[in-house]
């Protein structure tokens, strides 16, 4: 009997991925799906993704995976390639979702990637946007919890509303109830004081951003 894969990589096209972190994320258990040119971030590595899903018109040597299901998906669409991995993976039942090679390049592409974090939770699915630098995640409406983050740098950016209000324990710059709005967003740099980290979500959509270093 295979392992069961509990959660889906997808791995995007970001020219300024790394190949090295892309590698450290990925578990031997994980579904991978590669959004077109991120096929191009796993050859020589020994990492065989389970589909590549694109128009193709990025990735240059997709074909060189023998073994991998390739799904070809028409220039003229709505969505991203990195949507369209999302809701294929879905329909075969993946809840949990890492998205690597999301971040960098385009900043159209950046956006568009981390409003797959809202589609995911639309449909009752969670998801994570990481890169060497952060680990962007949306909060769930009540209680959040975080662990392990003792020292790191905790951003809360509104995201696709006017305005969010929160409440935080164990953070350096306390909150309760307070609201941000998307044109003053003063959560960003925020410091974990403690290893675990409670965010409550009173109101609004926003995403959660740990960081290990100021920039």
């Amino acid at each position: 009997m295979g392992t069961v894969k509990k959660r889906c990589v997808i791995i995007s096209a970001s020219p300024t991925a790394n190949t090295d972190f892309i590698l450290s994320q990925i578990r031997k258990d994980d579904f991978i799906i590669c959004a077109d040119g991120g096929a191009d971030k796993l050859l020589g590595t020994g990492v065989v993704p389970d589909m590549i899903i694109g128009d193709l018109d990025s990735s240059k040597k997709y074909s060189e995976f023998k073994d991998t299901e390739i799904v070809e998906l028409n220039t003229m669409k709505d969505d991203t390639d990195t949507l369209h991995c999302a809701a294929v993976a879905m329909n075969k039942g993946y809840k949990d979702f890492l998205i690597l090679g999301a971040t960098g390049g385009r900043l159209d592409h950046t956006l568009g990637n981390l409003s797959v974090l809202l589609f995911l939770s639309k449909y009752g699915a969670k998801g994570a946007v990481a890169d060497e630098y952060s680990h962007t995640s949306l909060l769930s409406l009540g209680l959040n919890e975080v662990k392990g983050v003792k020292g790191k740098i905790v951003s809360v950016m509104p995201f696709a509303c006017e305005s969010a209000t929160l409440t935080y324990l164990g953070l350096r710059y306390a909150m309760d109830r307070g609201t941000v709005t998307a044109d003053f967003p003063y959560t960003i740099s925020n410091e974990a004081i403690c290893d675990r980290v409670s965010i409550t979500l009173h109101s609004g959509t926003a995403l959660l951003i740990i960081s290990d270093e100021k920039y």
